[in-house]
């Protein structure tokens, strides 16, 4: 009986004539070959596909850009919302396709988060809840409940970091509260969010496009409200005014706020408030070495109780946990750095001197 040959021999070889498989096996080794039995060139054959490497990088630049955009550009996931919907596991085959395919992750993709908040009135305290999701990621949602500034910054992985182009899709909803006397429920949580994705080091640092789209009860909050939640899509780093390499769609918000918001981001204003808290935080240094100098006496004196009564404002300022970063708020801050520089421009040299020094 003739010998049965395996599953892939008999797919591949065993329909191959012997002198076809003959000059394979020859062609492949570089040998010449005596006659065999079929069977002999077949598991010869066989032995040499197990052998052979495959080079990725010899295909042509066109060949390769496909099969990038195949397994780098995110799809739909039949599988779970939120499961990472690509297969980057390419760019971890050598250098070479990490150097040449990973900016297609960040420039060929999408990248949406999903910011919900739902305000609402307990036990006479507003309670906000938000929560932040990333869709065709495979990243846990986050929920937050009135977190600190420090928290938020960690939400941010690298992909949303190196991103070109995201669609933020923000959220906001109202519970129903039967008690009329209840606080007005706010969206604190939503604006420091935004603060964090525009303006951290951490968020989206190197945004080119940015798609926002508004959903929920918009229809009930006022159109200065909502200029106060969204204010810090002003303060995109990215954005210049001369190449506006930043370009900003706005969805769901009344036309009168989203054109404002426009304004802003084109204007500057935004990025120049957002330059006042690092001024604060450094003036206030600058008051505390010189509060810390002055003796006793000196400190009894009603230009250093000022003085301390600022330092205490602009610290509060640049930790803030229940306000608004908005227009409002930058201009408090302002304000309070405008007094700190006249204090510190009053004060006795002897308790100044260091600070004069650095400015």
């Amino acid at each position: 009986m003739p010998r049965k040959l395996d599953l892939w021999t008999d797919i591949w070889y065993d329909r191959w004539s012997v002198k076809d498989l003959r000059k394979c096996v020859e062609d492949r080794s570089g040998e010449k070959q005596p006659k065999f039995d079929k069977l002999v060139f077949v598991k010869m054959a066989v032995d040499l596909d197990a052998q052979w490497t495959f080079r990725f990088l010899d295909l042509p630049s066109e060949i390769r850009n496909v099969i990038y955009s195949q397994l780098l550009r995110l799809r739909d996931s039949r599988v779970r919302a939120d499961l990472l919907a690509c297969s980057p596991a390419i760019l971890a085959a050598c250098r070479g396709t990490r150097d040449e395919a990973q900016g297609l992750i960040y420039s060929e993709n999408i990248f949406e988060v999903i910011v919900r908040s739902v305000a609402s009135s307990e036990q006479e305290a507003a309670v906000n809840r938000t929560t932040v999701a990333f869709a065709k990621l495979d990243i846990d949602q986050v929920q937050l409940c009135d977190a600190p500034q420090a928290e938020i910054e960690r939400l941010w992985p690298k992909i949303i970091r190196e991103a070109d182009e995201v669609k933020l899709v923000v959220k906001l909803y109202q519970a129903d509260d039967k008690d009329a006397e209840a606080p007005s429920p706010s969206f604190e949580q939503v604006n420091h969010i935004l603060h964090s994705f525009a303006t951290s080091h951490k968020g989206a640092r190197k945004l080119q496009r940015l798609q926002v789209v508004v959903k929920g009860d918009t229809a009930n909050i006022a159109d200065s409200l909502l200029e106060s939640i969204f204010y810090p899509l002003t303060q995109i780093k990215g954005f210049s005014t001369k190449n506006l390499t930043i370009s900003l769609l706005i969805d769901g918000l009344p036309p009168a706020v989203a054109t404002e918001l426009q304004r802003l981001l084109t204007s500057g204003e935004g990025r120049e408030h957002g330059k006042l808290s690092n001024t604060l935080r450094l003036e206030r240094r600058n008051a505390m070495e010189a509060y810390i100098r002055a003796t006793d006496a000196e400190r009894n004196s009603s230009p250093m109780e000022r003085l301390a009564k600022l330092i205490r404002q602009a610290g509060k300022a640049l930790e803030p946990n229940d306000v608004y970063l908005d227009a409002a708020f930058y201009t408090n801050c302002g304000q309070i750095l405008a007094g700190l520089r006249a204090c510190l421009d009053g004060l006795p040299v002897r308790a100044n001197e260091a600070v004069l020094a650095k400015r």
